[in-house]
């Protein structure tokens, strides 16, 4: 029922909202294959190349009818954390005289090929004193997410009363503190029992851990420890997209320093770059580049670029991720060291995604490109919301299909609207006076012509 409120508030909203698609440049249709209430659509170069406002406002999706209907750009979407819990393997250390001594014993360590610990031997140092009880390292370098707190398990026939400071290590060297004055307990009386498994470690990062018993109470019988770890959350975005970057003739009068090569690039549209890829043109050539776009330049990537061939196979320098650039066309690449040929330059975007809701017939097409009609703001996320909520807080709009480009107003879409004629009534009151008096005088002289 909530759900239909929104769409309904949606649909009254884009119907004060309708836009006409005698106002944009250019249209795509769209395919909507399955039943959904809403859905997605990614931006191609095609687009990117007809749109006007630099903030995205001349798209809209319109329906069979001709309205517009609720549209907003994709908010940043996180997968659900999941939560796992995993046995860590436990090696006891020897016991140390107090409970600063276990910094003083030297580790005798052998890892497996995936750096974890398959065998961990101790000596203690001339400082050890009396015997306390066994400290515990557990090996968590095989986690890729932070531990949320451990989970102590032991014999169940047995009564337990323990106290540990946790500390955390990458090196089994180094330790911190991650947990002080940690209690476990089960404890039985009268047929009652009172039961702490659990140490709060508040999703901490180590490789290993260490429990150092506080306490001088019994060894704690058939020990078990497991983690409890909250999943990373992943990021949802599109996939990068990959073009080429036209190399663009040399301007009249364009000479670079004596001793370096400049090459000027145009994309296919203006892109908000995240990565590029630089090859030179020649086998076994090396050369230092600096690359640059925008207008003014702005310098983006510094390199050294190579292209060896060794037994029939190239050798070339990696793709290098920039911080995202705001959307440009115009790229340049300057070399300290001449070059005969213009290196390839390809880049790479991540493009974005608009939600709209599938309201009024389909089929449905995007248009845009205009200087006249704007987009309207649509409570979209609202309305996703609700639907998350039914169906899962990972669940997306499918993603529509973008049809081939249709030419609506063209190029006269980017032409501002006339201004108007600015009418001052004081100027058409003076021009109505002179023009009333030229007559007035003009039939004073025609009556005196007549009774001469």
């Amino acid at each position: 029922m909530r759900l239909a409120l929104m769409l309904l508030c949606l649909s009254l909203s884009a119907a004060a909202a309708a836009a006409s698609a005698d106002d944009y440049a250019y249209a795509w249709p769209l395919q909507t294959g399955s039943d959904s209430a809403a859905w997605q659509v990614e931006l191609n170069t095609d687009i990117y190349g007809a749109v006007h406002d630099a903030d995205l406002r001349d798209i809209e999706i319109l329906n069979a009818a001709g309205e517009a209907v609720p549209m907003a750009p994709r908010t940043v979407q996180f997968t659900t954390s999941m939560a796992n819990d995993v046995d860590l393997p436990l090696f006891v250390l020897p016991p140390a005289a107090e409970s600063g001594a276990v910094d003083a014993l030297q580790l005798h360590i052998e890892r497996d090929a995936n750096g974890r610990l398959r065998r961990l031997d101790t000596v203690e140092s001339a400082a050890a004193g009396a015997p306390a009880n066994a400290d515990i390292v557990l090996d968590a370098s095989g986690l890729d997410a932070g531990i949320e707190s451990l989970w102590l398990d032991w014999s169940p026939a047995a009564d337990v009363n323990a106290r540990f400071d946790v500390g955390g290590s990458d090196d089994l060297q180094q330790w911190h503190p991650l947990a002080a004055n940690a209690v476990v307990m089960a404890l039985r009386q009268g047929g009652s029992e009172l039961a702490r498994h659990r140490i709060v470690l508040n999703g901490t990062r180590a490789k290993y851990l260490r429990l150092h018993r506080l306490d001088a109470g019994n060894a704690i019988a058939e020990l078990h420890v497991r983690a409890h770890v909250l999943a990373r959350s992943t990021l949802i975005q599109p996939t990068r997209v990959w073009v080429d970057a036209q190399p663009l003739p040399a301007q009249a009068g364009e000479s670079p320093a004596l001793g370096t090569s400049s090459f000027r690039y145009r994309l296919p549209a203006p892109l908000a770059v995240a990565a590029l890829k630089l090859e030179l043109a020649t086998d076994n050539s090396l050369a230092h580049v600096r690359v640059s776009s925008g207008v003014p330049q702005v310098l983006r990537a510094d390199l050294t670029a190579f292209r060896l061939r060794q037994d029939g196979t190239a050798l070339v320098n990696d793709e290098i991720e920039i911080a995202p650039t705001p959307r440009t066309q115009d790229w340049v690449v300057e070399s300290a060291t001449p070059l005969d040929h213009a290196p390839t330059l390809r880049v790479a975007f991540r493009p974005d995604r608009f939600v709209f809701l599938a309201q009024g017939p389909a089929p449905y097409r995007l248009v845009a490109g205009s200087v006249r009609a704007h987009r309207g703001d649509y409570p979209v996320d609202a309305a996703l919301a609700q639907l998350r909520a039914k169906f899962g807080n990972d669940w997306q709009p499918p993603l529509a299909t973008l049809g081939a480009r249709a030419t609506l107003l063209g190029v006269t879409a980017y032409t501002p609207a006339p201004a108007p004629t600015h009418r001052d009534w004081k100027t058409w009151l003076l021009w109505s006076v002179l023009v009333g008096g030229a007559a007035l005088i003009g039939a004073l002289a025609v009556s005196l012509l007549r009774k001469q």
